[in-house]
């Protein structure tokens, strides 16, 4: 059971945030998502931006230009993004990643994914190796304080104003094979790349984990996992 993330000051500043969450073009939301939202704008944490948009880049760069030009937009020092089947388990995460004072800092999802008949599972940050190459955190091996992750995914994501008065337009943008048959490049490994293109590091939290619903909670077959794995462990040391 993951124990409940309390914020460690109170912020002076009312609604410094500007939570962005692309949601489909039917307007419907998770709700549990939404008492995340509710939760946030009521302790004067966050206002909540919505964009119904077939597609996530298309709601996250017009909420980046809102953010940027729209003078009544001036106030907000971050902008969270959030998806709509990822809330964040804990209702403090936003302040809980102000509170690392960094540019960028990002929670968790978890991610399971069936390629070529094998099923993998992995936590969305992914980090640099000592030998330069990209590896995906396992459930098993997520690290107990923060670290820094080349890319992260675009749920849970607090991104500072001064890293995006760095970026150009287009902020996201998923680029496709060249039979547009699959995704050569995403939206949120394209942003990544854009920050740390920009000089920025990106700071991963791995105390701030976020649900991830689709016919089920991805965070509970993680939790399955992690138990098997135990189980199997006593089994082969008894």
């Amino acid at each position: 059971m993951i124990k409940p993330i309390k914020p460690r000051k109170k912020h002076a500043r009312e609604h410094a945030v500007l939570i962005v969450k692309p949601h489909n073009i039917e307007c419907q939301t998770n709700e549990w998502t939404n008492q995340f939202i509710m939760k946030a704008f009521q302790r004067g944490t966050a206002e909540y931006s919505p964009y119904p948009t077939k597609s996530p880049e298309f709601g996250r760069n017009m909420g980046i230009l809102k953010f940027l030009n729209d003078e009544k937009c001036k106030k907000y020092e971050h902008i969270f993004f959030l998806d709509d089947d990822s809330p964040p388990v804990d209702d403090f995460a936003i302040e809980f990643l102000r509170s690392m004072n960094k540019p960028v800092a990002a929670g968790i999802t978890p991610i399971v994914r069936v390629k070529e008949k094998t099923l993998t599972c992995h936590w969305s940050s992914v980090v640099l190796n000592d030998d330069g190459k990209m590896a995906h955190i396992p459930p098993d091996k997520l690290p107990k304080h923060p670290f820094k992750a080349h890319r992260v995914g675009g749920t849970c994501l607090l991104v500072a104003r001064r890293v995006l008065e760095k970026l150009n337009p287009p902020f996201q943008k998923t680029t496709f094979n060249e039979l547009c048959t699959d995704v050569a490049l995403s939206e949120d490994v394209y942003f990544s790349d854009r920050i740390r293109e920009a000089g920025f590091d990106i700071w991963v939290h791995p105390r701030v984990q976020c649900h991830h619903w689709h016919n089920f909670d991805l965070l509970d077959i993680f939790a399955i996992l992690r138990q098997t794995k135990n189980v199997v462990a006593a089994e082969n040391s008894a």
